[in-house]
């Protein structure tokens, strides 16, 4: 029988009797008994049952003629792009690329010495209204206002926030801020009114006081802990809603039973706008993972064995921060349409515009300040750079030779964009993750549970 397998097919061997099997492309997952699996893989397909034998290629994982699989893929990618193209725009001021601390793994250090670090009114005037003019080029509504930084809340900077708020006000547009948290206090009464506009509020803290205060703290050395609990009590009584990121990596991990713990303490999670959920620590500049950056199939590892011992985080955090994990997790935990993820990110289809204080705009949060990654200005005028915007837009795993070859390419995208283009001074070199390495590990000590799931 002429059959071939699927170019993005995943297996794991479960246990004595049953593999998990995954089609990245079509979505299919499956777990199957290791006689009938192994006959695939020998390609002894007359020696299958005729109804599982027609279940595996309705699924995808086996082809006739494997033209069939790249039409599929195709059409795929298609339907992808045209719901990406009407995907709403956000739209991010990042009123200063000052900040008032000194975290350990910051990877916004360069733009303390950028010769223009804070916005003005005139600047801020200047992206107001190219903001409206942008989004008259879509859908003409404006869905989402955000604030970044540097750090957005400075105190210098309050009428500049105050007029930020008037115009998502005005606008009606959801509103996210993105702070560490020290000075939230001080805002309070510009965010109260706003509190149901107010989409989410988020602040990092990395873990308990000890924890924290040795990787966030003050230029003068003194810790950001104590002042951030104080003002997330004021932003949770204020119905703010409020997200706690914590950045993880191999020197904080294993203290998240303590920060749960601390939480618990604070009663937190009794708030019905209060979330927390673990990061990745990422090192976009560069391929090696040098202490703390750890390869995440390693991280994973080490979560899960903290999960282990405190069952109650697994059900909190979950894995959704490992990338490898997200298209496998959608599609057991009932997604309806677990796609493929052509892109790698945000950025590759300019759903972020980023207006900061050298009046230019950029598409990746991390690229703020490198002036050759913008693809436009909006002061002093409003200019939009065609060719940067395709360094950034045509950047998928058709445009990337090494990802053609790849299994894992429907949902990796190529991996960061940014990094490539740091790295390899290009964006057409693919920056992998460790996608097979994350899902063995995963599989490994968490398939046994997804097994009994299903088959029950």
């Amino acid at each position: 029988m002429n059959l071939s397998p699927s170019n993005y097919n995943y297996s794991y061997r479960i246990n004595n009797k049953y593999s998990f099997i995954n089609n990245v492309l079509t979505g299919a997952v499956d777990f199957i008994e290791n006689d009938v699996w192994d006959l695939t893989v020998n390609k002894k397909f007359e020696d299958i049952e005729k109804y599982l034998l027609s279940d595996l290629i309705e699924r995808g994982y086996f082809y006739y003629d494997l033209k069939q699989e790249e039409n599929i893929f195709g059409k795929l990618y298609e339907n992808y792009i045209k719901k990406a193209l009407v995907r709403p725009i956000r739209f991010v001021f990042c009123p200063s690329y000052e900040c008032n601390l000194r975290c350990s793994y910051c990877f916004e250090k360069d733009l303390l010495s950028a010769s223009k670090r804070n916005m003005d009114e005139t600047i801020l005037d200047a992206a107001i209204n190219s903001i409206e003019k942008i989004s008259k080029n879509y859908s003409g509504s404006i869905k989402s206002i955000e604030l970044f930084g540097g750090e957005p809340l400075l105190i210098k900077n309050k009428p500049l926030i105050k007029k930020i708020l008037d115009f998502a006000e005005s606008t009606k547009a959801e509103i996210t801020i993105v702070t560490n948290g020290v000075n939230a206090g001080n805002f309070i009464d510009i965010f109260k009114p706003l509190n149901k506009q107010i989409d989410m509020f988020q602040i990092t803290v990395d873990g308990i006081r000890e924890v924290h205060d040795k990787r966030r703290k003050y230029a003068s050395g003194k810790g950001s802990f104590d002042k951030i609990s104080k003002n997330i009590d004021l932003l949770l009584s204020n119905d703010i809603n409020t997200n706690i990121r914590v950045n993880i990596d191999s020197s904080n991990i294993d203290y998240l039973p303590d920060l749960f713990d601390y939480v618990k303490s604070k009663k937190w999670l009794d708030f019905h706008n209060f979330n927390i959920k673990p990061s990745i620590v990422a090192d976009h500049s560069s391929l090696e993972y040098n202490e703390p950056i750890i390869p995440e199939e390693e991280l994973l590892r080490k979560l899960i064995s903290i999960y282990d011992r405190c069952p109650e985080l697994e059900e909190l955090f979950g894995f959704y921060i490992f990338k490898p994990l997200r298209h496998v997790l959608e599609i057991i935990n009932g997604a309806p349409n677990a796609s493929p993820k052509f892109f790698n990110c945000e950025s590759n289809i300019l759903e972020l515009n980023v207006f900061c204080p050298d009046g230019y705009i950029y598409v990746c949060p991390e690229s703020i300040g490198k002036k050759k990654y913008a693809i436009g200005t909006f002061y002093p005028k409003l200019e939009i750079y065609e060719d940067k915007k395709n360094m950034w837009s045509k950047r998928d795993i058709f445009s990337i030779k090494k990802c053609k070859s790849c299994g894992f390419a429907p949902i990796c995208g190529g991996g960061c964009p940014y990094s490539s283009m740091l790295i390899y001074e290009n964006n057409v070199e693919p920056v992998c993750q460790r996608f097979k390495e994350t899902l063995d590990v995963f599989m490994e000590l968490r398939g046994e549970k997804i097994l009994k799931k299903f088959i029950t």
